[in-house]
């Protein structure tokens, strides 16, 4: 299945960069469309990689580009005089400045045939025109070859090994002798690290962290951009369901995962309660029309005290929405979905390394406090990459499973007791412990229905106070960070992925004399009230940041403390927020006293 254009932005630095920029240095063509759609975003200075058998390509051709777009670019082409084909896209970019770098694929690859004679050559042109163009940028840049080869040899190994790599390997050799001649002003030297790193995007750092908290079932319905995370913990830790019952149990036994495709998300959310009543540490993932199906099986989770992880990757809505674009507008869904009121934890992550933690500690959560927990991952976050400094101590990871009875002995057991001091009342896992009672409807402390006026009152306070316990107990640092001078005379907002984009900000501005800071909210259930309201009390200019048009976060900062943040910067694009664009929006703000900006800047 194909969609439409599709691109990858790459930011390389040697000290830590937590957000893209909309202009670029290096743009990397593989074919005509990329260049028209992307060709006013290349720095001054910089330079195009394109193939010269693409120059003839007219605007009017590019059958799957929006109309919107091109009707935009044909206006622009009129009045800059530009022919609408790729050449005199190119001759524009030489007149102002842009360094133009040449290649004609099927030329480099007669000569890969030279060296591969049992290479079909019409299917290999358009197949590894990826493979020519990251081997010539990669040239062009100055970074050895063997980097590339330890790239392609993890892509490629086993099964998909053998010929494959080889013909990957044949091609890069000559596309590095075919850039050895061509100078430029870019340098990429090799950073020495004494640390360990990773390089993950948010799907497969959810999924490591889920596995080391010790999750046990995991359930989805393929849905973008959430699927992938299922994806990873089965391709790492699986249990297979073909042995006897005697046998999975002793596979379980040895830490396995069990993943469930399921045949939509209703039966997702129930199967991962089921398993979270059975015993298991349980969860599952999905994005906004799937979480949609989930509203009612959440509600039974909330009135039985079920712990139960949902991962939610938000993405741009409603209905389809954009399916593969990112958003931040589902935050007060999270907070409120399901009739009636019952208790739920809401964490946001900001980047990579809290993916990680937050997916475990969302596991200890769910069983300490028996609640469902809803750990928000905004699309930019789930399929963007970065590098991860690994010196997470795993001995120091602690798996907490709140009070369980596991005696079957125990006399007038109460699945739904309730504590003089608001505490968690002790759970029972079927077969190990007592006996208790589950239904929909209200209960009383053994799980028998009732609608009696005291009992209900009482039964609808002990679920409630349990958010009461949660808020002492978990630290302030899981809930909020403020970073930067305790004290500032600007203040930036945001949640989300907005966080590394926010602190390249706050340094650019730190940088220039201005006093600067960004607080970044995590936790929205519990709300870290005071924390915040202290942050934002001290007189500063506060700027919220956000991907949702109705500034989401900031009607929570009012309604759970008072203030009100007047300058709001959004974005509904379904694109990242870039660096520069939220910068120049402050100093907009700085300048003009805007109260609500919108970014637009992203093809």
């Amino acid at each position: 299945m194909k969609g439409r254009h599709s691109y990858f932005m790459v930011r390389v630095s040697d000290e830590p960069k937590g957000g893209l920029l909309s202009t670029m240095d290096v743009l990397v063509a593989l074919d005509a469309e990329s260049v028209f759609t992307h060709f006013q975003d290349v720095k001054r200075g910089g330079y195009v990689i394109v193939d010269t058998s693409t120059f003839n390509t007219r605007l009017d051709q590019l059958q799957y580009m929006e109309d919107e777009l091109k009707e935009r670019l044909r206006e622009f082409f009129s009045k800059a005089g530009i022919e609408p084909t790729v050449k005199g896209v190119i001759d524009y970019l030489r007149n102002n400045g842009v360094n133009v770098l040449t290649m004609h694929y099927a030329d480099l690859l007669q000569e890969v045939k030279k060296r591969l004679h049992d290479i079909d050559l019409p299917s290999l042109i358009g197949r590894y025109s990826n493979v020519v163009m990251t081997a010539y940028s990669t040239a062009i840049m100055g970074l050895p070859i063997d980097y590339v080869f330890k790239g392609l040899e993890d892509v490629f190994t086993g099964r998909r090994g053998g010929k494959l790599l080889e013909y990957n390997k044949a091609i890069v050799e000559v596309v590095y002798d075919y850039a050895k001649p061509i100078k430029t002003n870019i340098s990429l030297p090799p950073i020495k690290r004494e640390v360990r790193a990773i390089i993950v995007n948010g799907n497969e750092a959810v999924a490591i962290g889920k596995i080391l908290g010790g999750l046990r079932f995991q359930t989805y319905y393929p849905i973008t951009p959430a699927a992938d995370e299922s994806f990873f913990i089965e391709a790492h830790n699986i249990v297979s369901l073909d042995p006897p019952v005697t046998e999975e149990a002793k596979a379980l036994e040895k830490a396995g995962i069990v993943v469930v495709q399921t045949e939509d998300e209703i039966s997702a959310i129930n199967m991962a309660i089921g398993a979270g009543i059975a015993g298991a540490r349980a969860a599952t993932a999905t994005s906004g029309p799937g979480l949609s199906l989930m509203v009612e099986g959440t509600g039974f989770a909330g009135m039985n005290e079920v712990p139960v992880v949902i991962t939610h990757y938000q993405r741009a809505g409603p209905s389809t929405g954009m399916a593969t674009r990112n958003s931040q507008s589902d935050l007060r869904f999270v907070m409120h979905m399901g009739h009636g009121e019952f208790p739920r934890i809401v964490i946001s992550s900001g980047d990579h390394r809290e993916a990680i933690e937050d997916a475990f500690k969302a596991l200890n959560w769910a069983e300490r406090y028996q609640m469902p927990v809803f750990h928000l991952v905004d699309k930019t976050l789930a399929n963007s990459y970065s590098t991860v400094i690994w010196d997470i101590d795993k001995k120091a990871l602690r798996i907490d499973r709140g009070g369980l009875v596991v005696t079957k002995d125990e006399n007038d057991y109460r699945r739904f007791r309730i504590t003089k001091d608001g505490g968690v009342s002790p759970r029972s896992i079927p077969g190990l412990g007592p006996i208790f009672w589950l239904t929909g409807d209200e209960h009383d402390e053994f799980g028998h229905i009732t609608e009696d006026p005291v009992t209900r009152t009482e039964m609808y306070e002990k679920r409630m106070k349990k958010l009461e316990l949660a808020d002492r107990e978990i630290p302030i640092t899981d809930k909020v960070r403020l970073y930067g001078p305790e004290s500032a005379d600007i203040t930036l907002v945001g949640w989300g992925s907005t966080k590394g984009v926010l602190l390249d900000v706050m340094n650019m501005l730190n940088r220039e004399g201005y006093r600067v800071n960004f607080l970044q909210l995590k936790m929205f259930i519990p709300f870290p009230s005071d924390f915040v309201k202290n942050a934002l009390s001290k007189g500063q200019l506060i700027i919220d940041v956000e991907s949702n048009y109705d500034a989401q976060a900031a009607s929570v900062i009012r309604e759970k403390t008072g203030i009100e943040i007047k300058h709001k910067v959004i974005k509904v694009t379904g694109r990242p927020i870039f660096v520069d664009e939220v910068y120049d929006a402050v100093k907009k703000i700085l300048k003009d006293k805007d109260e609500r900006i919108i970014l637009m800047k992203g093809p």
